[in-house]
């Protein structure tokens, strides 16, 4: 489970104004998740209904209890997430799905999964994100291609059994690639309960270090159904340290967040 935070901080300006700038600091921030409207993109998608193979979760919009925050070193920026995230998964062909979480209005991201015999692999995905400093905001988006595909889970693990992870993000907002390099470790099998029901689980822990435009780590635990592959759980950090004009020089990225499923039955 990757999280690329490619914050596009490459031209701020600083503007200082009257009351309705001091006005629109503190309003500030984005919006809580929208699970309604998460409903509505799944509606328009084509995915079926249900998936048709093992480690290949029915498709739908879940809700996960959601906390956590993503804080910028510039001007003081920070941004909640949560309290309630929608994930959505829209089944692909081939065993294949994509999951899709919104953290706030102004972040989402994406995993592209497939189910391969007893190993679910993830080919990459892209991260959408957001900062608003008052007078301005900074938008950007990101690609990200993981080759060899990383193992996620494996239903034949065992305990301690180590993969490797070499990713690559370009960024579109700075047109820089980072390489995101290190080891998904199986951690081992888990029983997680979710609205009331006991769920066999598969843990994997994955820690990454970052490479080329930026620097940084992120370390994740992450939960997934050892039926179905759908996301149970997940426990995150991230460092990312981005190069910014003087006399900044550099901008601090910092995020801590966790999710859990609240309930095995998908909206649609």
């Amino acid at each position: 489970m990757r999280r690329w935070q490619l914050v596009a901080l490459t031209a701020l300006v600083v503007l200082v104004g009257g009351g309705s700038l001091a006005w629109r600091w503190q309003q500030r921030g984005p919006g809580r998740p929208s699970v309604s409207g998460a409903i509505s993109r799944f509606r328009g998608s084509s995915s079926g209904a249900g998936g048709s193979a093992s480690l290949q979760p029915p498709s739908g919009v879940y809700v996960y209890d959601a906390s956590g925050s993503e804080s910028l070193s510039f001007m003081g920026t920070r941004q909640a997430q949560g309290p309630t995230d929608p994930g959505t998964i829209v089944l692909r062909p081939g065993g294949c799905w994509q999951f899709r979480i919104d953290f706030n209005s102004f972040h989402r991201q994406t995993w592209n999964r497939c189910a391969k015999g007893p190993k679910l692999l993830e080919s990459g995905g892209t991260t959408d994100q957001r900062f608003d400093f008052g007078a301005f905001g900074r938008s950007e988006h990101t690609e990200v291609k993981c080759v060899p595909s990383i193992v996620v889970a494996d239903l034949a693990a065992r305990a301690g059994t180590e993969s490797p992870i070499r990713c690559s993000g370009r960024s579109r907002a700075t047109k820089t690639t980072v390489e995101q390099t290190g080891v998904a470790t199986f951690v081992g099998r888990d029983t997680l309960v979710v609205g009331g029901v006991r769920i066999a689980a598969l843990h994997t822990r994955q820690d990454m270090h970052l490479s080329g435009g930026q620097t940084g780590a992120v370390h994740v635990d992450i939960w997934f159904a050892s039926t179905t592959g759908l996301p149970l759980k997940e426990v995150h950090t991230i460092r990312v340290v981005s190069p910014a004009p003087a006399p900044l020089n550099h901008v601090t990225y910092t995020e801590r967040g966790s999710w859990r499923l609240t309930s095995l039955t998908p909206r649609r």
